[in-house]
């Protein structure tokens, strides 16, 4: 079977993430496809992806594009919006996105996506610390914030125990006691993730 070019590759990318108009996002999002596909030397520039989908009349944000000229902006797009958490479920899909990141980056061997990974763990539980102690939150507020510090302090410290580890806390009396509203909108994401991982 005949392999995929880079431009076959950005355009299927561009479909399966049914992507509308191309903003910094999407060409981050279609860089580390290419990545995944060919390895490290895969990517391309942003201005090289925006030409391909140019050429098929695709709708392209040019003025956004060419401002994405440092090589660790794909990471910081990827990873933009995940370190600040305002409940249990955000929280929960964020750990899941981060750790999807994660993985992906471990599988090819991407030091710098992996470091990217954990500072922006590192930044949410930092964050969520400092809520815990607003005195401009509620007292339910402040006490849901420290436990999101506490989740991503355990996914930093054992990220491959989290998904199981979380479905334990969940099931906790004092959890349910303490977070019964929150605990029922919890999309269950990181659940999901872990067997998804256990079946690999």
């Amino acid at each position: 079977m005949k392999r995929r070019s880079k431009k076959e590759m950005v355009l299927e990318i561009y479909d399966r993430e049914a992507m509308g108009e191309v903003t910094a996002r999407e060409i981050a999002i279609i860089n580390q496809g290419l990545i995944e596909e060919f390895g490290e030397g895969g990517a391309m520039t942003p201005a090289e992806i925006a030409r391909v989908l140019v050429d098929e009349d695709l709708p392209v944000r040019f003025e956004q594009i060419f401002r994405m000229a440092t090589p660790t902006e794909k990471y910081e797009i990827l990873f933009e919006g995940l370190a600040l958490n305002n409940s249990l479920a955000e929280a929960e899909a964020s750990l899941c996105r981060i750790d999807e990141l994660y993985r992906k980056f471990q599988r090819l061997e991407d030091r710098t996506g992996l470091r990217y990974a954990r500072r922006t763990a590192l930044r949410a539980k930092r964050n969520a610390g400092a809520l815990s102690q607003s005195p401009k939150l509620s007292k339910p507020e402040r006490v849901e914030q420290g436990e999101i510090a506490q989740w991503f302090t355990v996914w930093l410290q054992t990220p491959d125990l989290f998904a199981q580890w979380l479905e334990l806390r969940k099931a906790a009396p004092d959890f349910k006691k303490a977070f019964k509203e929150a605990f029922k909108e919890s999309s269950g994401a990181m659940e999901k993730q872990g067997q998804a991982n256990r079946g690999n």
